[in-house]
């Protein structure tokens, strides 16, 4: 049990965006439970984690608002929060119950048990709206019968409601939307034949019991129910053709966008669970479709495209049946990296690799081009190079994904950071995550010098090797082995640092073992690891952590 934020009291801003907060935190730790019982319209196994990674962004918005919020600023943003991280169908539902919700709470300066009845009941209207075919056993059902479930609850108090703390229509909400939830099963004939309830419509009662537990600090109530059967394939979800589920956002280029033509246009050509939902300025399009790269440029007419993701289904479902879980990956990530060692080692971390070039660095426009062919809407970029930050930063305005860039200046900080990657957190806490790993590493760089001259204090001769300590000129060598032990010896090692020396391209492997021992023996009590990097002109490139 928690403490209770306003078990008694209407909730003022402040205290409204920390009940959201909790009940995203409670989504989050449920997601995987809801994508395990997901089967409609697809059984591709992500609807709770779509859900969580839109309300999650949207809650992120909402608490980077200064000050005490009013009630009305907190709901608006989350709502527009919401439309921007909209993932799936379901995301893109939940952002249109979210907008309505907020439309239906108004510009009240607390909410009471009268204005989240009042919400509720236009968020259920909202997301009916939203769908172009609604179907009856899904979350949009759920959402009705919680709408439905708070009014009467505030219209049996004094007054409506007004005035009174939220935790009793609440309560009522939750009672009738799980109600509703255990009576998918028999709506949906996927859904009986699966042994499962509806996936979205459970997410939607995970929400309410969090916004609860919340306000009243009582246990999250409520669990859910494993599947009968394997449900990756139920009547009409054969293994193929299942097309790729395509979103993206419509931001207005000068003229106002019409939702109307914009919906006609994601139907056409047969395609099937279509939203579209928004206003003049922003729309977001969900569809699943057998040709979107069709669908893209015909909406690139209309106006700029952003956030685009397209996902082959076939492949999520094929990733259902071999681990449990068919949710693809929600943030992607991109690397630059230099040498066949570094580049494996990205790999491996989940990264998808680009040249980050010998001498001269990737434009802005190649960055781009390579996230928007991850077809993801969020895609995280480790620079890895003081050069080629600034063209990252420029990559945002070029893209349609959502670029956001972790500002590494070198190979080992963007290994780092790469380690601390996590494909199914927000992009700002994989930011901040990755940015704390990038900034516990320095950097030991050795190569040759190409000049006779002074820098940083050091001189130099051309021929010589030389060492740089966090990309400013430490010390000179002999020898490559020299110089880098002169690196370490200035990076201060102490007993029980992590020392990881990556050899230069064509290195042979006794020399690449011989400066480890090397370095072992100069610094006891030093871990010491040396693996292939392959990178050109840097002999050596070391990590110390």
């Amino acid at each position: 049990m928690t403490a209770p934020i306003a078990t008694e009291d209407a909730l003022d801003g402040s205290a409204l965006r920390q009940v959201f907060a909790a009940a995203s935190a409670h989504l989050r730790a449920c997601a995987k439970d809801v994508d395990a019982i997901n089967v409609y319209p697809v059984p591709d196994g992500d609807t709770g984690s779509n859900m969580s990674a839109t309300l999650r962004e949207a809650i992120e918005r909402a608490l980077a608002l200064d000050g005490p919020p009013a009630v009305a600023v907190v709901l608006s943003t989350i709502a527009r929060g919401a439309l921007y991280g909209a993932r799936g169908n379901s995301g893109v539902i939940l952002s249109q119950a979210l907008r309505g919700f907020a439309a239906g709470v108004g510009e009240r300066d607390r909410l009471d048990g009268h204005a989240l009845a009042d919400g509720l009941v236009d968020a259920a209207a909202r997301a009916y709206r939203a769908v172009s075919d609604p179907q009856e056993g899904t979350m949009l059902t759920v959402l009705r019968a919680a709408g439905e479930g708070a009014r009467q609850a505030a219209e049996a108090l004094p007054e409506g409601g007004r005035g009174t703390g939220c935790a009793r229509v609440l309560g009522s909400a939750v009672v009738a939307a799980e109600r509703a939830e255990a009576a998918t099963i028999e709506q949906l004939p996927a859904l009986r034949e699966a042994g499962v309830t509806d996936a979205g419509g459970e997410g939607v009662c995970v929400i309410l019991r969090g916004l609860l537990a919340a306000i009243t600090g009582a246990p999250v109530a409520g669990h859910l129910k494993p599947a009968d059967r394997p449900i990756v394939h139920s009547a009409g979800h054969g293994g193929d053709g299942f097309g790729f589920c395509t979103e993206f956002l419509i931001e207005a280029d000068g003229r106002a966008l019409d939702l109307e033509s914009i919906r006609g246009l994601a139907e056409a050509g047969g395609n099937r669970s279509v939203v579209v939902v928004g206003d003049p300025d922003l729309v977001r399009v969900h569809v699943h479709s057998l040709a979107p790269q069709a669908l893209l440029d015909a909406a690139e007419a209309v106006g700029r495209l952003a956030r685009v993701k397209v996902e082959d289904m076939s492949a999520q479902n094929a990733r259902f049946r071999e681990g449990g879980s068919g949710a693809g990956v929600k943030v992607a990530l991109l690397a630059m990296s230099r040498g066949d060692g570094f580049d494996e080692i990205f790999e491996s971390l989940g990264a998808t690799v680009s040249d980050l070039g010998v001498i001269e660095k990737p434009p802005a426009g190649q960055i781009a081009d390579t996230a928007d062919s991850l077809r993801v809407a969020d895609v995280v970029v480790l620079a890895n190079h003081k050069n080629v930050l600034l063209a990252a930063e420029q990559a945002k305005a070029l893209a349609r994904c959502t670029i956001h860039v972790v500002p590494t200046t070198s190979l080992p900080q963007g290994i780092a950071a790469a380690m601390a990657f996590d494909s199914e957190d927000s992009p700002t806490a994989n930011i901040e995550a990755m940015a704390a790993a990038a900034d516990a590493v320095m950097t030991i760089e050795v190569t040759i010098a190409g000049a006779t001259r002074t820098s940083d204090g050091v001189s130099v001769k051309k021929g010589e090797a030389i060492v740089l300590l966090n990309g400013k000129l430490a010390g000179t060598g002999t020898t490559p082995g020299e110089a880098l032990l002169e690196g370490l010896r200035q990076a201060g090692l102490r007993r029980g640092n992590l020392v990881t020396i990556f050899a230069g391209e064509g290195a042979p492997e006794h020399d690449r073992l011989s400066i480890a021992d090397r370095v072992r023996q100069h610094h006891a009590g030093v871990e010491v690891e040396s693996l292939p990097g392959g990178q050109p002109l840097y002999p050596y490139i070391a990590s110390v952590e």
